[in-house]
């Protein structure tokens, strides 16, 4: 797709160039970043053009507008704790309770269906290596103030609306068993796993779909989703299990924080050599990162009830072969396997991954290698997944090596839940949001470019006195939380990034505070971009362009700078929208 992508670039380009002002201008400066600024706007123009071509197709979607939605109301939607505490209540004590389901359908099992996988648009699966599945804890602080979820779906993101369903599936559930409910708060995470059923529906599937949603406004025909409709069901049924199962096992007992060392990264320095632990690399930007895996330990009073732990990492869970035919949950899936070998529950809560991958063979501990090939042995399909064998027993080691070194938490719960709105540019969201093909809560916009908002949620949650957890609705680029960003110097439009550092903020009144993300949380609006380095998604294939060894677009455009995350995102505000956001509560919580 890529060199198809280049080579429709470099058309469009030389058509630009003749025909538009715009381009004209562009090359005749001395600039190279005005020229792919130039280049890539006018392309982007024609682009536009055919997508609000395209939308004359559809009918008008049953959406509210913005401002309806606002007086309305939301459905499904948990703020939080009402009153947050500076000390735990009187006599508190933690409580937790763990539930796991798998989502996987019989029809994958059985092999009578074949099912596409998240994110690789063309690739499906006809059989199961590993598991898909939820796992979910239910934590209250004794304080009186209510019972807090967490949950990770195995998928590439889950949107909006589809959580929200979730949401109401788990209320549903407990009202049909007599139980009052006493949820304050249902967060759910994407492990953003691709090598899974795909949970968004971006997939091929996607142009049949089409076509049938341009003829919606006939009565007999019904707009479908992206998503496959037999799969959405047993992932909201699974998810919703999970949860209501966390529920009703919750404990007393104690909960403890410690931190892996660090991967890839000197102690004091900020850099990230080629040593041991050498697991994580940035593709689009350098320092700001989470580099160690944050982790969470439960230890019940009742010595019969298994140990949780739940662990925080931003990386991309992308070490098995696109091309894969078999259903694997990927490394997060082994992590689990090896900690749940020795008794404990396990949960892998994906974090700030916008532009994180991991390095596949870069395991060099021994008994990790050792215990891969033991696996092996009777096993045909085993190297196609020995890298994310090997990195999730490898990073199940970490944590169990720094258990050691666990600090008790107090019992103290504070959650602020908000509702934001993310202006959506023209592309395929936009296009999405006219077929009315993804899971997003969308509203009709007068004031977006392009005529429709995402509703989306934000979150700003302390564990104890000295941990925040940030929750955010797509893929982060995590600098925007923990400083960095790109300079207007080396940014695409050439600007300055005008927000605080959120972490910057909440360390104001407590320098020692750990500040954790939770990225794909509560919705899946794509890549969340700095908007003084958010490009039209062309100018990646413009910079990327070459005629056989020759490279044509940095000849053209000066050194290429990537820019392949834009052609999944909301748009060029959705940065400022979100981080805007998490600020605002984040002041809004220290103030007080």
């Amino acid at each position: 797709m890529k060199k198809t992508a280049k080579i429709i670039s470099a058309f469009l380009l030389a058509f630009c160039i003749l025909l538009s002002p715009v381009s004209a201008f562009a090359a005749n400066t001395d600039s190279g970043s005005s020229a792919i600024v130039g280049a890539s706007k006018a392309i982007n123009t024609i682009i536009n053009g055919a997508f609000t071509a395209a939308s004359w197709l559809f009918p008008k979607a049953d959406y509210m507008t913005a401002d309806e939605y606002s007086v309305s109301g939301s459905k499904n939607f948990f703020e939080g704790t009402a009153v947050f505490l500076d000390e735990p209540a009187e006599n508190a004590k933690w409580s937790l309770g763990f539930g796991k389901s798998s989502i996987v359908p019989e029809n994958l099992t059985d092999g009578s269906k074949e099912y596409y996988t998240g994110g690789y648009f063309t690739q499906k699966i006809n059989s199961v290596y590993d598991d898909q599945g939820v796992n979910a804890i239910a934590l209250n602080d004794g304080s009186g103030r209510g019972t807090a979820i967490f949950a990770a779906i195995d998928g590439i993101g889950v949107g909006n609306a589809d959580i929200r369903s979730i949401r109401a599936t788990v209320e549903k559930k407990l009202n049909d068993k007599d139980i009052e409910s006493d949820i304050i708060a249902i967060n759910i995470n994407s492990t953003h796993c691709h090598t899974v059923i795909d949970t968004q529906g971006f997939n091929l599937d996607l142009i049949p779909k089409i076509f049938n949603n341009i003829f919606s406004w006939l009565p007999f025909v019904e707009t479908k989703r992206s998503i496959d409709e037999d799969f959405i069901e047993v992932m909201i049924d699974g998810a919703s299990d999970a949860i209501v199962e966390a529920y009703l096992n919750m404990t007393e007992g104690k909960l403890y924080y410690f931190e892996t060392t660090g991967i890839g990264r000197e102690d004091d320095k900020k850099l990230y050599p080629d040593d041991e632990y050498s697991y994580l690399t940035n593709k689009r930007y350098g320092e700001g990162y989470q580099h160690v895996i944050a982790c969470f330990k439960f230890i019940p009073d009742n010595r019969d009830i298994a140990p949780t732990v739940f662990a925080n990492l931003g990386a991309h869970p992308t070490t098995i072969d696109r091309k894969t035919q078999l259903l694997s949950a990927d490394f997060p899936h082994y992590i689990e396997k090896s900690i749940n070998e020795i008794g404990m529950n396990f949960m892998f809560l994906q974090g700030a991954q916008s532009p994180i991958s991991v390095k596949k063979n870069n395991v060099k501990n021994q008994s990790v290698l050792d215990k891969v090939a033991a696996e092996a042995e009777n096993d045909p399909n085993a190297a196609d997944y020995q890298s994310a064998k090997s990195l999730g027993y490898e990073f199940a080691r970490l944590i169990l090596e720094a258990s050691a070194d666990a600090e008790e938490i107090e019992p103290m719960l504070n959650i602020d839940m908000d509702e934001c709105t993310v202006k959506l540019d023209k592309g395929l969201f936009y296009l999405a949001a006219d077929a009315q093909m993804l899971g997003f809560t969308t509203v009709f916009d007068s004031e977006s470019p392009s005529g429709y908002s995402l509703i989306t949620e934000v979150g700003y949650i302390e564990i104890g006195k000295n941990i925040t957890m940030l929750t955010v609705p797509g893929e982060l680029i995590p600098q925007l939380v923990y400083g960095n960003v790109i300079s207007a110097e080396d940014s695409y439009l050439g600007t300055d990034w005008e927000f605080e550092a959120t972490a910057d903020i909440i360390k104001k009144e407590n320098p020692d505070e750990t500040v954790l993300v939770m990225g794909l949380c509560n919705d899946a609006i794509g890549y969340i971009i700095p908007d003084n380095d958010y490009a039209p998604f062309i100018a990646d294939s413009l910079w990327g362009m070459e005629i056989g060894d020759f490279k044509l677009g940095e000849e053209l455009f000066g050194e290429y700078r990537r820019h392949y995350e834009e052609l999944l995102s909301a748009g060029g505000s959705a940065a400022s929208s979100v981080i805007g956001s998490v600020n605002a509560v984040a002041e809004r919580r220290i103030d007080k």
